[in-house]
Protein backbone atom coordinates (compact mmCIF):
# COMPACT_ATOMS: atom_id res chain seq x y z
CA UNK A 1 0.00 0.00 0.00
CA UNK A 2 2.71 2.78 1.10
CA UNK A 3 5.01 1.73 -2.59
CA UNK A 4 1.93 2.49 -4.04
CA UNK A 5 0.97 5.54 -2.47
CA UNK A 6 4.51 7.00 -2.60
CA UNK A 7 4.91 6.25 -6.04
CA UNK A 8 1.47 8.21 -6.75
CA UNK A 9 2.44 11.24 -5.26
CA UNK A 10 6.20 11.44 -6.32
CA UNK A 11 5.07 10.72 -9.65
CA UNK A 12 4.94 14.54 -9.99
CA UNK A 13 7.55 16.49 -7.66
CA UNK A 14 6.50 19.77 -8.45
CA UNK A 15 2.69 18.95 -7.62
CA UNK A 16 3.25 17.23 -4.21
CA UNK A 17 5.59 20.10 -3.12
CA UNK A 18 2.71 23.11 -4.53
CA UNK A 19 0.17 20.68 -1.89
CA UNK A 20 2.74 20.26 0.87
CA UNK A 21 3.24 23.92 0.88
CA UNK A 22 -0.68 24.15 0.84
CA UNK A 23 -1.34 22.03 3.63
CA UNK A 24 1.49 23.81 5.42
CA UNK A 25 0.39 27.33 4.73
CA UNK A 26 -3.26 26.16 6.56
CA UNK A 27 -1.03 24.44 9.87
CA UNK A 28 0.97 27.79 9.86
CA UNK A 29 -2.45 29.79 10.08
CA UNK A 30 -3.80 27.83 12.68
CA UNK A 31 -0.86 27.43 14.84
CA UNK A 32 -0.35 31.27 14.61
CA UNK A 33 -3.49 32.18 15.49
CA UNK A 34 -3.53 29.97 18.18
CA UNK A 35 -0.60 31.00 19.54
CA UNK A 36 -1.17 34.64 19.04
CA UNK A 37 -4.66 33.62 21.20
CA UNK A 38 -2.73 32.45 24.22
CA UNK A 39 0.12 35.56 24.07
CA UNK A 40 -2.87 37.79 23.96
CA UNK A 41 -4.59 35.95 26.64
CA UNK A 42 -1.83 36.09 29.15
CA UNK A 43 -2.28 39.84 29.76
CA UNK A 44 -3.35 40.75 33.25
CA UNK A 45 -0.64 37.60 34.33
CA UNK A 46 1.33 40.41 36.15
CA UNK A 47 -1.19 40.62 38.72
CA UNK A 48 -1.46 36.92 39.46
CA UNK A 49 2.62 36.65 39.32
CA UNK A 50 2.55 39.03 42.31
CA UNK A 51 2.46 37.93 46.19
CA UNK A 52 -0.55 40.20 46.69
CA UNK A 53 -3.68 37.39 47.12
CA UNK A 54 -6.11 40.50 47.07
CA UNK A 55 -6.46 43.84 45.34
CA UNK A 56 -8.15 46.47 46.69
CA UNK A 57 -9.48 49.80 44.78
CA UNK A 58 -11.82 52.60 44.78
CA UNK A 59 -15.20 51.17 44.40
CA UNK A 60 -16.16 51.86 40.80
CA UNK A 61 -12.97 50.97 39.65
CA UNK A 62 -13.41 48.04 36.69
CA UNK A 63 -9.58 47.33 36.01
CA UNK A 64 -6.19 48.45 36.13
CA UNK A 65 -6.10 49.67 32.61
CA UNK A 66 -9.38 51.54 31.83
CA UNK A 67 -10.17 53.38 34.99
CA UNK A 68 -8.42 55.07 37.94
CA UNK A 69 -8.67 54.53 41.75
CA UNK A 70 -7.54 57.05 44.15
CA UNK A 71 -6.98 55.57 47.96
CA UNK A 72 -5.43 57.82 50.55
CA UNK A 73 -2.63 55.73 52.07
CA UNK A 74 -3.59 56.43 55.65
CA UNK A 75 -7.28 54.89 55.03
CA UNK A 76 -6.01 51.84 53.22
CA UNK A 77 -4.09 50.82 55.86
CA UNK A 78 -5.99 51.22 58.46
CA UNK A 79 -9.33 49.52 56.72
CA UNK A 80 -7.47 46.62 55.67
CA UNK A 81 -6.45 45.93 59.24
CA UNK A 82 -9.00 42.70 59.32
CA UNK A 83 -7.88 38.96 60.44
CA UNK A 84 -6.18 36.80 57.81
CA UNK A 85 -4.56 40.11 56.53
CA UNK A 86 -0.64 39.64 56.92
CA UNK A 87 0.69 43.06 55.19
CA UNK A 88 -0.76 45.78 52.74
CA UNK A 89 1.19 46.81 50.30
CA UNK A 90 0.53 50.74 48.58
CA UNK A 91 0.42 50.86 44.94
CA UNK A 92 1.20 53.43 42.09
CA UNK A 93 0.56 52.91 38.94
CA UNK A 94 -0.09 55.28 35.97
CA UNK A 95 0.03 54.77 32.25
CA UNK A 96 2.27 57.75 30.67
CA UNK A 97 4.58 58.16 27.72
CA UNK A 98 8.52 58.86 28.64
CA UNK A 99 11.67 59.74 26.81
CA UNK A 100 13.64 57.28 25.57
CA UNK A 101 16.52 59.01 23.67
CA UNK A 102 14.21 61.64 22.05
CA UNK A 103 11.23 59.50 21.35
CA UNK A 104 8.10 59.10 23.23
CA UNK A 105 7.31 55.64 24.08
CA UNK A 106 4.06 54.97 26.31
CA UNK A 107 3.79 52.28 28.91
CA UNK A 108 2.90 51.45 32.45
CA UNK A 109 4.74 52.68 35.37
CA UNK A 110 3.96 49.98 38.28
CA UNK A 111 5.62 50.96 41.84
CA UNK A 112 5.28 48.97 44.85
CA UNK A 113 5.93 50.31 48.57
CA UNK A 114 6.82 46.35 50.23
CA UNK A 115 7.65 46.28 53.54
CA UNK A 116 11.54 45.12 54.29
CA UNK A 117 10.50 41.82 55.54
CA UNK A 118 8.88 40.93 52.49
CA UNK A 119 10.98 41.79 49.87
CA UNK A 120 12.59 38.79 48.90
CA UNK A 121 15.29 38.32 46.59
CA UNK A 122 13.13 37.31 43.55
CA UNK A 123 10.84 40.48 44.20
CA UNK A 124 13.67 42.71 44.47
CA UNK A 125 15.04 41.50 40.84
CA UNK A 126 11.48 41.50 39.65
CA UNK A 127 9.76 44.44 40.84
CA UNK A 128 11.52 46.29 43.63
CA UNK A 129 14.71 48.44 41.52
CA UNK A 130 16.90 50.62 43.91
CA UNK A 131 15.87 54.25 43.67
CA UNK A 132 17.49 56.08 40.52
CA UNK A 133 16.59 53.17 38.68
CA UNK A 134 14.08 51.00 36.70
CA UNK A 135 13.52 47.50 35.40
CA UNK A 136 12.02 47.43 32.11
CA UNK A 137 11.05 44.13 30.02
CA UNK A 138 12.59 42.99 26.59
CA UNK A 139 9.80 44.03 24.79
CA UNK A 140 10.17 47.67 25.91
CA UNK A 141 14.02 47.29 25.15
CA UNK A 142 13.13 45.80 21.62
CA UNK A 143 10.87 49.14 20.90
CA UNK A 144 13.20 52.02 22.82
CA UNK A 145 16.67 50.49 22.51
CA UNK A 146 17.26 50.81 25.60
CA UNK A 147 19.13 48.77 27.53
CA UNK A 148 20.79 47.70 31.14
CA UNK A 149 22.61 50.99 32.07
CA UNK A 150 20.72 53.34 29.87
CA UNK A 151 18.93 56.01 31.26
CA UNK A 152 14.97 57.23 30.64
CA UNK A 153 13.26 60.70 31.54
CA UNK A 154 9.81 59.95 32.93
CA UNK A 155 8.39 63.12 33.91
CA UNK A 156 11.15 65.54 35.27
CA UNK A 157 12.91 62.49 36.38
CA UNK A 158 15.96 60.64 35.12
CA UNK A 159 16.21 57.07 36.07
CA UNK A 160 18.92 54.54 34.99
CA UNK A 161 17.76 50.93 33.60
CA UNK A 162 18.98 48.41 36.35
CA UNK A 163 18.15 45.42 34.19
CA UNK A 164 16.18 44.26 31.51
CA UNK A 165 13.97 41.31 32.38
CA UNK A 166 12.66 38.84 30.13
CA UNK A 167 9.31 39.31 28.13
CA UNK A 168 6.69 39.77 30.03
CA UNK A 169 3.02 38.50 29.71
CA UNK A 170 1.60 41.97 29.31
CA UNK A 171 0.56 43.24 25.79
CA UNK A 172 -1.50 45.98 25.83
CA UNK A 173 1.33 47.73 28.10
CA UNK A 174 4.50 46.72 28.99
CA UNK A 175 5.16 47.50 32.84
CA UNK A 176 8.24 49.91 33.63
CA UNK A 177 9.11 48.77 37.55
CA UNK A 178 10.12 51.77 39.77
CA UNK A 179 11.60 53.03 42.78
CA UNK A 180 8.00 53.43 45.13
CA UNK A 181 9.73 57.14 45.96
CA UNK A 182 10.92 57.83 42.41
CA UNK A 183 6.91 57.10 41.78
CA UNK A 184 5.09 59.77 44.24
CA UNK A 185 7.88 62.44 42.78
CA UNK A 186 6.84 61.21 39.02
CA UNK A 187 3.20 61.43 39.88
CA UNK A 188 3.11 64.05 42.37
CA UNK A 189 0.09 62.26 44.36
CA UNK A 190 0.95 62.96 47.86
CA UNK A 191 0.32 60.50 50.28
CA UNK A 192 -2.92 59.02 47.79
CA UNK A 193 -1.84 55.61 46.12
CA UNK A 194 -3.80 53.42 43.40
CA UNK A 195 -4.09 50.19 44.84
CA UNK A 196 -3.38 48.45 47.77
CA UNK A 197 -1.93 44.64 47.30
CA UNK A 198 -3.03 42.34 50.23
CA UNK A 199 -0.74 39.41 51.60
CA UNK A 200 -2.82 37.20 53.45
CA UNK A 201 -1.70 34.90 56.28
CA UNK A 202 -0.69 30.96 55.17
CA UNK A 203 -4.35 29.22 55.23
CA UNK A 204 -6.91 32.60 55.35
CA UNK A 205 -9.65 32.32 53.87
CA UNK A 206 -9.15 35.57 50.70
CA UNK A 207 -13.12 35.67 50.28
CA UNK A 208 -13.45 36.65 53.94
CA UNK A 209 -10.75 38.68 54.42
CA UNK A 210 -12.50 40.81 51.69
CA UNK A 211 -15.43 40.97 52.61
CA UNK A 212 -14.33 41.92 55.84
CA UNK A 213 -12.30 45.11 54.24
CA UNK A 214 -15.35 46.03 52.30
CA UNK A 215 -17.37 45.77 55.71
CA UNK A 216 -15.43 47.92 57.77
CA UNK A 217 -15.35 50.80 54.38
CA UNK A 218 -18.30 50.12 51.97
CA UNK A 219 -15.99 53.02 49.59
CA UNK A 220 -13.78 50.43 48.46
CA UNK A 221 -13.59 47.23 46.16
CA UNK A 222 -12.02 44.37 46.35
CA UNK A 223 -10.91 41.85 43.88
CA UNK A 224 -9.18 38.76 44.25
CA UNK A 225 -5.70 38.15 42.09
CA UNK A 226 -7.50 36.25 39.41
CA UNK A 227 -10.34 38.33 39.32
CA UNK A 228 -8.53 41.96 38.86
CA UNK A 229 -6.46 39.74 36.18
CA UNK A 230 -9.55 38.55 34.16
CA UNK A 231 -10.93 41.99 34.12
CA UNK A 232 -7.65 43.24 31.77
CA UNK A 233 -8.13 40.29 29.48
CA UNK A 234 -12.40 40.27 29.73
CA UNK A 235 -12.06 43.18 26.34
CA UNK A 236 -9.66 40.95 24.56
CA UNK A 237 -11.85 37.38 25.24
CA UNK A 238 -14.90 39.41 24.06
CA UNK A 239 -13.16 40.98 20.77
CA UNK A 240 -10.07 38.41 20.01
CA UNK A 241 -11.53 34.96 20.86
CA UNK A 242 -13.95 35.64 18.01
CA UNK A 243 -11.85 36.93 14.81
CA UNK A 244 -9.70 34.31 15.84
CA UNK A 245 -11.92 31.40 15.84
CA UNK A 246 -13.32 32.28 12.25
CA UNK A 247 -9.32 32.17 11.03
CA UNK A 248 -8.73 28.72 12.60
CA UNK A 249 -12.13 27.76 10.76
CA UNK A 250 -10.72 29.24 7.26
CA UNK A 251 -7.25 27.07 7.83
CA UNK A 252 -9.01 23.86 9.08
CA UNK A 253 -11.32 24.51 5.62
CA UNK A 254 -8.19 25.39 2.81
CA UNK A 255 -6.06 22.21 4.82
CA UNK A 256 -8.99 19.73 3.98
CA UNK A 257 -9.45 21.59 0.26
CA UNK A 258 -5.66 21.46 -0.58
CA UNK A 259 -5.55 17.98 0.65
CA UNK A 260 -8.86 16.61 -0.75
CA UNK A 261 -7.74 18.54 -4.49
CA UNK A 262 -4.43 16.67 -4.50
CA UNK A 263 -5.81 12.93 -3.37
CA UNK A 264 -9.04 13.20 -5.42
CA UNK A 265 -6.81 14.10 -8.13
CA UNK A 266 -3.74 11.47 -7.83
CA UNK A 267 -6.49 9.12 -8.36
CA UNK A 268 -8.75 10.10 -11.18
CA UNK A 269 -5.11 10.16 -12.93
CA UNK A 270 -4.55 6.42 -11.98
CA UNK A 271 -7.81 5.48 -13.06
CA UNK A 272 -7.24 2.32 -15.13
CA UNK A 273 -4.37 1.14 -12.13
CA UNK A 274 -7.44 1.39 -9.46
CA UNK A 275 -9.22 -0.77 -12.19
CA UNK A 276 -6.52 -3.65 -12.55
CA UNK A 277 -6.15 -3.63 -8.91
CA UNK A 278 -9.98 -4.49 -8.77
CA UNK A 279 -9.52 -6.60 -11.98
CA UNK A 280 -7.25 -8.95 -9.92
CA UNK A 281 -8.94 -9.28 -6.62
CA UNK A 282 -7.97 -5.89 -4.91
CA UNK A 283 -10.84 -5.50 -2.46
CA UNK A 284 -12.08 -2.15 -1.04
CA UNK A 285 -10.62 -2.10 1.90
CA UNK A 286 -7.07 -2.04 0.53
CA UNK A 287 -7.77 0.59 -1.74
CA UNK A 288 -9.14 2.68 0.66
CA UNK A 289 -6.04 2.11 2.61
CA UNK A 290 -3.78 3.75 -0.50
CA UNK A 291 -5.47 6.07 -0.67
CA UNK A 292 -5.88 6.69 2.59
CA UNK A 293 -2.06 6.61 2.75
CA UNK A 294 -1.32 8.93 0.69
CA UNK A 295 -3.41 11.33 2.54
CA UNK A 296 -1.56 10.77 5.43
CA UNK A 297 1.55 11.27 3.83
CA UNK A 298 0.94 14.60 2.64
CA UNK A 299 -0.83 16.16 5.67
CA UNK A 300 2.03 14.24 7.91
CA UNK A 301 4.73 16.26 5.24
CA UNK A 302 2.23 19.26 5.45
CA UNK A 303 2.26 19.49 8.90
CA UNK A 304 6.06 19.21 10.02
CA UNK A 305 6.70 22.35 7.48
CA UNK A 306 3.98 24.28 8.60
CA UNK A 307 5.07 23.81 12.34
CA UNK A 308 8.54 24.79 11.48
CA UNK A 309 7.29 27.33 9.45
CA UNK A 310 4.89 28.80 12.05
CA UNK A 311 7.84 29.03 14.32
CA UNK A 312 9.80 30.92 12.30
CA UNK A 313 7.16 33.11 11.43
CA UNK A 314 6.54 34.29 14.65
CA UNK A 315 10.42 35.00 15.16
CA UNK A 316 10.45 37.14 12.45
CA UNK A 317 7.11 38.66 13.45
CA UNK A 318 8.73 39.51 16.98
CA UNK A 319 11.64 41.71 15.15
CA UNK A 320 9.74 43.66 13.39
CA UNK A 321 7.10 44.39 16.11
CA UNK A 322 8.20 43.42 19.63
CA UNK A 323 4.34 43.43 20.94
CA UNK A 324 3.85 40.40 18.65
CA UNK A 325 3.11 37.51 21.53
CA UNK A 326 2.83 33.94 20.72
CA UNK A 327 2.94 31.08 22.96
CA UNK A 328 3.17 27.84 21.11
CA UNK A 329 1.88 25.26 23.70
CA UNK A 330 2.11 21.55 23.58
CA UNK A 331 -1.50 20.69 23.78
CA UNK A 332 -2.24 23.26 20.60
CA UNK A 333 0.25 21.35 18.83
CA UNK A 334 -1.26 17.63 19.32
CA UNK A 335 -4.62 19.53 18.69
CA UNK A 336 -3.64 21.13 15.17
CA UNK A 337 -2.28 17.23 14.13
CA UNK A 338 -5.31 15.55 15.63
CA UNK A 339 -7.41 18.15 13.20
CA UNK A 340 -4.87 17.69 10.42
CA UNK A 341 -5.27 14.09 10.46
CA UNK A 342 -8.88 14.32 10.57
CA UNK A 343 -8.37 16.65 7.42
CA UNK A 344 -6.21 13.21 5.95
CA UNK A 345 -9.75 10.99 6.39
CA UNK A 346 -12.15 13.53 5.94
CA UNK A 347 -10.09 14.54 2.01
CA UNK A 348 -10.05 10.45 1.73
CA UNK A 349 -13.91 9.96 1.49
CA UNK A 350 -14.52 11.65 -2.02
CA UNK A 351 -11.73 9.91 -3.78
CA UNK A 352 -12.76 6.74 -2.10
CA UNK A 353 -16.35 7.22 -3.48
CA UNK A 354 -14.45 7.01 -7.20
CA UNK A 355 -12.54 4.59 -6.89
CA UNK A 356 -15.67 2.31 -5.48
CA UNK A 357 -17.00 3.24 -8.45
CA UNK A 358 -14.56 1.83 -11.10
CA UNK A 359 -15.26 -0.79 -13.34
CA UNK A 360 -12.51 -3.81 -13.46
CA UNK A 361 -13.44 -3.63 -17.05
CA UNK A 362 -11.88 -0.48 -17.81
CA UNK A 363 -8.38 -2.32 -18.18
CA UNK A 364 -9.75 -4.17 -21.47
CA UNK A 365 -10.84 -0.83 -23.17
CA UNK A 366 -8.45 0.67 -25.42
Amino acid sequence: MVPVARRNLFAEKGRFAISVAGVAFAVLLILIVLALYRGFNRTGQTFRDLPGQLWVVQRGTSDPFHSISLIDRARLASDTQVAGARATVPVLARSMNFDAGGTQVAARLMALDVPADLASSDLRDRYLPPEGAVIIDDTLRRKTGLSTGATARFGTESLKIERVRPRSPEVLFQFVWVNFADAQRIFGVGDVVMYGMVILDPGADPQAVAQAIVARDPGLQVYTKDAFAASISKEMDQTFLPVISILVAIGFIVGAAVVGLTIYTATIERTREFGVMKAVGGSGGFLYRIVLSQAAMLTGAGFVVGALGAWGVAQLAIEAVPEFATDFQLTDLAGVFVAAVFMAVLASFMPVRRINSIDPAIVFRA
